[in-house]
């Protein structure tokens, strides 16, 4: 039996009576754990994404944000985020080096605000054991768990303990999954179901194209939105730069690839160029501008109005 399923560009948001004289009265703002922030969205926690530069960097314009896992000094960062009065977001794995690094916080008497479990499959004992772990270790500590992709899956995480959920699997543009194993879900359907499966917030991870793209995550019910490409290739993004012919890129890699990893084993990730960017400013900016767009074509004055509105299918 075959399903069929819509990705973002498969969709379209449906116009309603704007009620606001200037797009500029509509707030983009999102209540997300104890902290609101400025924007329902950020940077994936990517290696060749963020590195402590870009997380100090959204954390002052009022943006989320999450460290990655690899090869971090997690209670250094946390200690120095919270010394210059910025919240901390750090992200963990599933293995007893995880369980040495949560010991080392608490020895050091350190509580991250937000901690990412971020695994590739999410619907796991191994997921189901650390958040248990971590909701008794760190109970003032607000709990990502991902990544799923199906409705019972987001059931069982909320069950576990997490307190927001990433929906979201082989979406990226570097992400190879669904190439070597056959497994994906488009976008608009994952959400769709995760959102209506719970009542803890919903992030939409994977498959940005366009800034319009987060409007419909928001509109299938996403609180919060990932987005890894479309950071990647600035100044305060992480990744190394590279000339050729005279022009320069940054190198984008997957978490799952061999540039992260290592060496090449279980690689479902692959390395791009991005063409650089300069700063950063003017895409936050930019994103910004258009999500007060969206919430003036949606009839309303905050973000609670791309909930309500129409989505219709498009044929390609």
């Amino acid at each position: 039996m075959f399903n069929t399923e819509l990705n973002y560009g498969d969709v379209y948001l449906v116009p309603r009576k704007t009620v606001v004289d200037s797009r500029k009265q509509c707030d983009t703002a999102i209540q997300f754990g104890p902290r609101r922030f400025d924007m329902p969205l950020y940077a994936s926690n990517m290696k060749s994404v963020v590195d402590a530069e870009t997380c100090e960097y959204f954390a002052r314009h009022g943006w989320f944000y999450t460290m990655h896992r690899f090869n971090m000094d997690i209670v250094g960062f946390v200690r120095d985020m919270q010394a210059k009065g910025l919240f901390a977001s750090i992200s963990i794995g599933v293995n007893d080096d995880t369980l040495e690094q949560l010991a080392a916080l608490q020895a050091a008497g350190l509580v991250p605000e937000y901690i990412t479990l971020d695994v590739a499959n999410a619907w796991c004992v191994k997921a189901e054991r650390m958040i248990r772990h971590v909701k008794q270790q760190f109970p003032g500590s607000f709990l990502i768990g991902g990544n799923i992709a199906t409705a019972d899956a987001a059931r069982d995480l909320q069950a576990w303990g997490c307190d927001a959920i990433k929906a979201g699997i082989a979406g990226g543009r570097v992400c190879i999954t669904k190439n070597k194993t056959g497994f994906h879900r488009p976008m608009i359907s994952t959400v769709r179901d995760c959102a209506a499966a719970v009542t803890v917030p919903v992030i939409a991870d994977g498959g940005i194209v366009e800034h319009g793209d987060v409007a419909k995550a928001l509109a299938c019910g996403a609180s919060m939105v990932m987005a890894g490409s479309l950071f990647a290739g600035y100044d305060e993004s992480a990744g190394e730069i590279v000339e050729i012919n005279g022009k320069h890129y940054k190198e984008y890699f997957g978490s799952a690839s061999q540039f992260n990893k290592g060496e090449y084993k279980n690689v479902e990730g692959k390395k791009i160029l991005v063409e650089y960017k300069g700063s950063m400013a003017r895409l936050l900016v930019e994103l910004k501008e258009d999500l007060q767009s969206s919430i003036s074509y949606a009839g309303g004055k905050d973000l609670l109005a791309l909930r309500a509105v129409e989505m219709i299918i498009v044929a390609r």
